[in-house]
């Protein structure tokens, strides 16, 4: 049986190499042996195939018996495969790329950050560009694979987003609104908008209206009204969770694994989910969620997480007890009952939740969440 402290695998493919034959190495550009990599990967210094790691590791689990005739082991299909998920990050070829992966993330997180900041200012690719420190063609490619939209058109849906928030949540109205967001006239934000949500800026108006009418409060919702002090989040961000539940757990045991070591729950830290997006506005596939857990004000944060202040502020906070899929509903009743019933308005998009318990420690039906909504009392209409 093979074992990883005793074999030699090629750094590309995971088969292990015979260094008895050198007659099974890959070869470099001058066409000396790479004893690195077999002759089915490399050759002349080039790779002899280029899809992913992903893939590859699916190949093999096809043909077990392949690999096992020449490795000389005895793997099932799933077996085999579980083992090369192990192996196969540790290599040379794919850990690069992994590694390069995760720098990518992290300056494409910090040009999403920058976009928030500067939302309506000049955001050319070519001072995001230089944001990010990549070449303005690199840039947009990676942007595109983190993101999963063009930067011109991920721009454009915040922008237009942004000011629906503000249609729904007050009553300035359109000619105000331009002169704050310096968008570019009133008839191009209305074709904007129009192709965006598929309806003009009174029928959107009106639509949420006639929703929040329709939609009365029938339970009655347990919250106070309460001013926070600022708290700080160490957080990690992942966007379209939906698709990929697998890496939001992972990202959970990454933050609760952080917790533990810095003994942060049992000093009285909670657990924390933020939503940067407003959920009767933003698609779900592209709402932007940081998931972490608050902590002191002097602790330093390490390398792999971000920081982000919750400012002091007026917040409305609903207790609610029970099974995490049950909160979707509760948001449909707070932002189309509660809300628009009550004396207050949302202040801005970002809303948080506080966890004050977890599943490890306490039942389903045992669990308690604390909702935080941003808000300011409504403007009297003139």
């Amino acid at each position: 049986m093979e074992t990883d402290i005793e074999t030699k695998y090629c750094q590309s493919c995971g088969m292990p190499l015979d260094i008895e034959d050198i007659s099974e190495y890959g070869t470099n550009s001058d066409d000396t042996l790479n004893q690195e990599f077999c002759s089915c990967c490399l050759n002349s210094g080039k790779y002899l195939f280029n899809f992913s790691m992903e893939y590859l590791i699916y190949l093999w689990g096809l043909f077990p018996d392949s690999y096992n005739q020449i490795a000389g082991t005895n793997y099932k299909s799933e077996e085999l495969r579980n083992v090369l998920s192990d192996r196969l990050p540790n290599l040379k070829r794919w850990k690069q790329k992994i590694n390069t992966a995760h720098i990518h993330y992290d300056l494409i997180m910090n040009v999403q950050e920058y976009i928030n900041r500067h939302l309506f200012e000049d955001l050319n690719c070519d001072n995001l560009s230089h944001v990010a420190c990549m070449s303005m063609y690199h840039f947009r490619r990676v942007f595109k694979d983190v993101v999963g939209e063009n930067v011109g058109d991920y721009i454009q849906r915040l922008r237009l987003e942004y000011i629906a928030f503000k249609l729904i949540s007050t009553n300035t109205r359109v000619s105000e609104l331009l002169e704050q967001i310096n968008f570019q006239n009133k008839h191009t934000l209305s074709r904007a908008f129009k192709k965006h949500f598929q309806m003009s800026i009174p029928a959107f108006r009106k639509a949420y209206s006639n929703v929040a009418y329709e939609n009365r409060i029938i339970k009655q919702l347990e919250y106070s009204i309460k001013r926070i002090k600022e708290i700080k989040v160490a957080y990690l961000k992942f966007e379209r969770t939906h698709r990929n539940k697998q890496a939001y757990s992972t990202l959970w045991k990454q933050i609760m694994e952080f917790a533990k070591k810095y003994n942060l729950t049992d000093k009285g830290f909670k657990y924390v989910s933020i939503s940067l997006d407003s959920i009767d506005i933003t698609e779900i596939d592209k709402c932007r969620f940081l998931i972490g857990i608050t902590v002191p004000y002097s602790m330093e944060i390490p390398k792999g997480f971000s920081v982000l202040n919750i400012q002091t502020g007026l917040y409305s906070v609903f207790n609610i007890k029970g099974r995490y899929h049950e909160l979707n509903r509760i948001y449909r009743d707070i932002y189309l009952d509660w809300l628009p019933n009550s004396k207050y308005r949302l202040r801005e998009q970002m809303t948080f939740e506080i966890y004050t318990n977890t599943p490890d420690k306490a039942s389903m039906e045992e669990l308690v969440t604390e909702i935080y909504l941003p808000i300011e009392v409504k403007q009297k209409i003139k």
